[in-house]
């Protein structure tokens, strides 16, 4: 049975805060520090393994340098992932499928969850509903 109080110890609350660091690091690693280093366009199809490496050579630390290390890998795997796996698992596993504001549904059909531009919230109807 899992109990609350052993996920909410100070060991587990550190890791899960590494963790989160460290992908916001990879994010800042692959828009301002990757850009530094890899200027020509041949390096470029380097770029993403550039947080993945930081992200080895920081996880060989202690403590919350580690999961910070392993926060950077997994945001680094995920993003390479993302730009090479092949369109049709993409769309399979609901991966970047269809779109930013369509959260259920096909694509092509109308927004399920999402936002709506076509109704006018300041019309009269807009209001509270009848009962």
């Amino acid at each position: 049975m899992i109990k609350v109080k052993n996920i909410l110890k100070k060991d587990n609350l550190m890791s899960a805060a590494g963790l989160g660091v460290g992908s916001i690091a990879a994010e800042v690693v692959s828009s301002k520090v990757t850009p530094m280093i890899l200027k020509s366009e041949a390096a470029q199809k380097f770029a993403p393994a550039v947080p993945i490496l930081a992200g080895m050579v920081i996880q060989t630390g202690r403590g919350v340098t580690k999961s910070i290390g392993h926060g950077m890998i997994a945001n680094g795997v995920a993003n390479l992932a993302k730009e090479f796996l092949p369109a049709t698992f993409k769309a399979q596993m609901g991966v970047g499928a269809y779109g930013g504001d369509v959260l259920m549904g096909v694509n092509g059909q109308d927004t399920l969850m999402g936002h709506s531009e076509s109704y006018d919230y300041t019309s009269g109807e807009a209001g509270e509903m009848d009962y």
